[in-house]
């Protein structure tokens, strides 16, 4: 079956180009476009696309705001943010979010359909130009050396312990409950308990301290 598909867009001309694009691809459909936060929620939890495309620039609150707010009620969503050259924004905040892909909205149809396809099948994808941004963010993680404590002191459980280097793979909730034969709910749970136990804020923040005090591997 195609990969269905929501444009969520505040500019008609970023849709119809979206649109074009993406029509270009025969394994997707879009089976929507709408313009405004409300529209957008109302959408998703009727026709539950596989992914929704989200451009950053909304007339109401920001695409930032409406991922938060589309995992929030709908977990399984699988959102997609495209942001202009002009517009782009704290990375780390959007994967905070849940987004689980970050690219220009002006990318081409073949970024646009790996993009597409790896959000629709639970992967994490972050456009190639935006990846320095990312690990400057990294960096300013890393350097705040008050956020974290020695690995010993952390108290995991063996089950959090995997959770914590499926994280550090860039799996979302949904990857990580098919893996390990548990319901989202429960992942959402566990990761709530490891970033209180890390005393950290978000999944980012998780992922650069497991690397960096070797929990999981390179």
């Amino acid at each position: 079956m195609p990969i269905s598909i929501l444009i969520v867009d505040g500019q008609p001309a970023v849709g119809q180009n979206l649109k074009r694009k993406i029509g270009t691809i025969e394994e997707f459909t879009v089976i929507g476009e709408v313009k405004s936060f409300g529209e957008a929620v109302v959408e998703v939890l009727s026709s539950k696309p596989d992914v929704v495309l989200i451009d950053l620039d909304l007339p109401e609150k920001n695409g930032v705001e409406l991922t938060k707010e589309l995992t929030e009620k709908a977990p399984e969503v699988n959102v997609l943010l495209l942001a202009g050259d002009n517009d782009q924004q704290n990375i780390s905040k959007i994967i905070k979010a849940g987004a689980l892909g970050y690219i220009l909205r002006d990318s081409d149809p073949q970024t646009l359909r790996a993009a597409i396809t790896a959000v629709a099948n639970g992967e994490a994808y972050i456009q190639s130009c935006l990846l320095t941004k990312l690990i400057n963010e990294f960096r300013e993680i890393l350097s705040d050396e008050k956020t974290v404590k020695a690995p010993e002191d952390l108290r995991l459980t063996q089950r959090e312990m995997e959770i914590v280097s499926y994280i550090a793979c860039g799996q979302s909730n949904k990857d990580i409950a098919r893996k390990l034969f548990i319901s989202e709910k429960t992942v959402k749970n566990h990761v709530s308990s490891i970033l209180k136990k890390m005393e950290l804020g978000d999944r980012t923040q998780v992922a650069v301290y497991a690397y960096k005090k070797g929990l999981v591997t390179r």
